[in-house]
């Protein structure tokens, strides 16, 4: 099992993270969720969990209204750490293209002027443009799959994910109307659309109407266990965002009576506790999912940049919890509220 667990977590529009660390000093992320980054500089402005204490800058609000993006970390050290104090760290991110990828971009492109149905080449060439912050780009190549194979039901889904990914609201939301008109059902396109409408009470009860909806469904089919404590799960994100945290946390409870080692809702639960400073609490939640999670867990030895493109290849609840919750963070630390 991982003997301790760091959650950094990176907000949309301004840049969330997790980090899980099972041994000082390695670090391995979870994805980092970004967007409207390509305008300015992107500096990294972290909060820190550490056990001493340690000075912040004289005025920390400015230099993070400043930023494009903002690192929040709020960390949760288990078995061999405490949770003390906060302090902040300034980074600048790597870069995301390199000499290698320019070359590959290229050879891609020139392939694709006498192979232009390659759908490989054309994944490949919407994975560069997307780990380089081009959205307009990696959209255009989607939409030219969806050309290639009309009947691949997995080509919009990803391209509705993109847009919600680089803030394209508007057409991220019609994008996941469409793939709900035909399955209503869809755990995935509920979540993106609770997260789409993270700060409208209206829109978050029109969506519950709907995952209740969606739980009534599953129940009849009598085999969609997994999807309905996806959707319960969902319910509980919105009574977090109605600022109803203690609902939220029964419903979390509940789901932990059904299943003890489903780790996910324990780094939920450990969210919910972090974004209440409830310190103590997170812990113990966050030392839950690191007893629960093997050394060798796939997303804990995933480099980011393949989490990142693997949460637009596929539904990733975890990545759509952090996307949510960074919002919430957000306006936390700045107006000591989070609805």
């Amino acid at each position: 099992m991982a003997s301790t667990a760091k959650f950094q977590y990176c907000m949309p529009k301004y840049n969330l993270q997790i980090n899980l660390v099972r041994k000082a000093p390695q670090n391995l992320s979870f994805p980092r969720l970004y967007r409207d980054q390509a305008k300015s500089t992107p500096v990294v402005v972290a909060i820190r969990a550490s056990s001493s204490s340690s000075s912040s800058p004289s005025n920390p609000k400015r230099t993070l209204l400043k930023t494009t993006f903002i690192t929040l970390t709020a960390a949760a050290a288990l078995a061999l750490f405490s949770v003390s104090s906060f302090h902040f760290r300034i980074t600048k991110p790597a870069a995301t293209t390199t000499p290698v990828t320019t070359v590959l971009e290229t050879t891609l492109k020139k392939h694709l002027e006498t192979h232009s149905n390659d759908v490989e080449a054309l994944i490949s060439l919407a994975k560069i443009k997307f780990e380089s912050d081009k959205c307009d780009q990696a959209i255009e190549i989607m939409n030219r799959l969806i050309d290639v194979e009309p009947q691949e039901q997995k080509w919009p889904v990803m391209k509705a994910r993109i847009l919600s990914f680089f803030n394209k609201n508007k057409l991220a939301i019609k994008a996941f109307e469409e793939i709900l008109l035909t399955d209503p059902i869809r755990v995935d396109a509920l979540h993106y659309l609770v997260m789409e409408y993270y700060d409208s009470k209206p829109k978050l009860l029109q969506a519950e109407k709907r995952i209740k909806y969606a739980i009534r469904r599953c129940k009849e089919m009598k085999k969609k266990t997994k999807e309905i404590r996806g959707l319960r799960m969902l319910i509980a994100q919105i009574r977090v965002l109605e600022g109803n945290t203690v609902e939220a946390l029964r419903i979390c409870e509940e789901l932990v009576k059904e299943d003890p080692e489903d780790y996910k809702v324990y780094l939920f639960q450990g969210l919910v506790y972090t974004l209440l400073k409830k310190e103590d609490e997170a812990k113990k939640q966050f030392e839950q999912v690191a007893r629960i999670l093997p050394e060798n867990h796939w997303y804990l030895d995933t480099p980011m940049d393949k989490k990142e493109w693997g949460a637009m290849e596929a539904y990733d609840n975890v990545f759509c919890y952090l996307a949510t919750f960074s919002r919430l963070f957000v306006a936390s630390f700045f107006f000591g509220k989070f609805v």
